[in-house]
């Protein structure tokens, strides 16, 4: 699962104006990474993804009940424009490298219309 967590990470850093959060690491979970993508609400995606049949979380973990700017994100030092442009994304061990790269090939043609269309 690391590899495959490992080859999103990378897919991601191909997208402009994003941030990993967090440390991604042996001690880091192997299964959920949390993206911010600067520019785009992160419902506005999250409804864009599962369009597509890809279903993501908003925030963090942490405040998944919370419908505010997520808390856990401000305490690690998370820019003003990912507070609330963040998704989960997670893995199982039945997560195939054909999801992962249908994921992001999704996101390299979403996310630049989003940002397109996207009131600032």
């Amino acid at each position: 699962m690391r590899r495959l967590k490992q080859h999103f990470i990378e897919g991601i850093g191909q997208i402009e104006n994003t941030t990993i959060h967090g440390l991604y690491d042996e001690t880091s979970a192997p299964h959920i990474i949390s993206v911010g993508f600067g520019g785009i609400r992160s419902e506005v995606l999250l409804h864009a993804l599962a369009e597509k049949g890809i279903y993501v979380s908003s925030g963090s973990a942490c405040s998944s009940n919370h419908p505010q700017v997520s808390g856990v994100l401000k305490g690690i030092g998370a820019r003003q424009e990912f507070l609330d442009a963040t998704l989960r994304f997670s893995m199982s061990e039945f997560t195939t490298r054909e999801e992962i790269d249908y994921t992001l090939d999704t996101l390299y043609n979403i996310v630049p219309m989003l940002r397109k269309y996207t009131r600032r």
